[in-house]
């Protein structure tokens, strides 16, 4: 727990817009959300981002957030949902506490997530294929717990 995050004092005090908990994770509704149904699904333990979550437990996130997204798809009768993490403050990250958004959406909710691709040019490509291969090496190795 950390002392003045919003997300430990929910886990700490509990909340009456929880919809699930387990021994990692926690998921309440969004109070200043996108729209009805906007879930927070949150670690248990303060992680501030995505890296420092242990691998054991961003698979258990990950299979959470995809059972409440199908709990959106059929309990409000969704046509889809945006399954969002915002990892550090370059991407948007507003809170010092890793955390998966689940965004119900209907056809023309007026939500936009739409962005401009860019073309890079094959020597930017080769750049970063080539920076992002050294760095990969030997992923795929699931540290337990």
């Amino acid at each position: 727990m950390k002392k003045n995050c919003e997300f430990c004092a929910l886990v700490e005090k509990g909340s009456d817009l929880e919809v699930y908990q387990d021994d990692e994770v926690m998921a309440v509704l969004a109070s200043e959300g996108t729209g009805p149904g906007h879930i927070k699904l949150f670690t248990k333990e303060h992680f501030t981002i995505f890296e420092h979550v242990p691998d054991f437990e961003a698979g258990n996130i990950f299979t959470v957030a995809n059972k409440l997204s199908t709990a959106a798809f059929e309990a409000l009768g969704k046509q889809g949902t945006n399954i969002i993490v915002t990892n550090g403050v370059a991407a948007g990250q507003k809170h010092a506490h890793f955390l998966v958004n689940i965004i119900p959406r209907d056809e023309g909710d007026g939500l936009n997530f739409d962005w401009a691709p860019k073309q890079l040019s094959e020597e930017e490509m080769s750049t970063v294929e080539l920076k992002l291969k050294e760095h990969t090496e030997g992923i795929g190795k699931f540290v337990k717990e």
